[in-house]
């Protein structure tokens, strides 16, 4: 495989994430949330390939920072899912068998979606500050974590979240890379 191919399959991950994201926000106002997990989930894992892309596309601009703004989201991103991935396989035979295990949080949920968030607000900052890609996407991105934390802004911060990841992805898709093999 070619890396143009490699890059653009990644880019069509990051859309497929938004479309998703966009798709579960839908779902979490009109229908069940158990339809709205399993895309959700489906779009945490698209996520993953695609914050690769999203990263690889910028660099070299972005420097050991950006890598490590990288790592720090791609962590984020896989404890983020995992309670994703609980919500829709455990919590509902935890329902069943084990209501009262349901009133508190987690262990270690709150630091994993500080470590989701903090993520993804300084990834979308290096994205915007480095210019690579569409700058009002990343800013989109950096929107998202700060709407969590404010009254109802849940309701916005996934599909806002889903149009940055479909925006960033497209960009990726498109873009114009060298045409070398992908050593493997």
């Amino acid at each position: 495989m070619n890396f143009s191919s490699f890059m653009r399959f990644l880019g069509v991950c990051s859309m497929i994430t938004g479309i998703l994201f966009i798709l579960t926000a839908i779902l979490y106002l009109t229908s069940s949330d158990k339809a709205a997990d399993y895309v959700n989930l489906a779009g945490m894992a698209f996520m993953l390939l695609g914050l690769v892309g999203i990263y690889l596309r910028q660099m070299k601009e972005v420097g050991m920072f950006g890598f490590i703004v990288f790592i720090i989201t791609f962590i984020g991103s896989v404890l983020w899912a995992g309670f994703g991935w609980a919500g829709t396989f455990i919590k509902p035979l935890l329902e069943d068998q084990a209501p009262e295990l349901l009133k508190q949080a987690p262990p270690g949920m709150m630091p994993s979606m500080l470590t989701f968030f903090i993520g993804l607000f300084l990834f979308g900052i290096v994205t915007a500050l480095k210019g690579v890609l569409p700058r009002v996407a990343a800013i989109l991105l950096i929107l998202v974590p700060i709407l969590n934390f404010v009254p109802y802004g849940e309701y916005v911060a996934q599909p806002l979240g889903g149009i940055s990841l479909l925006w960033l992805g497209y960009a990726v898709w498109k873009g114009k890379y060298e045409n070398s093999k992908v050593e493997g």
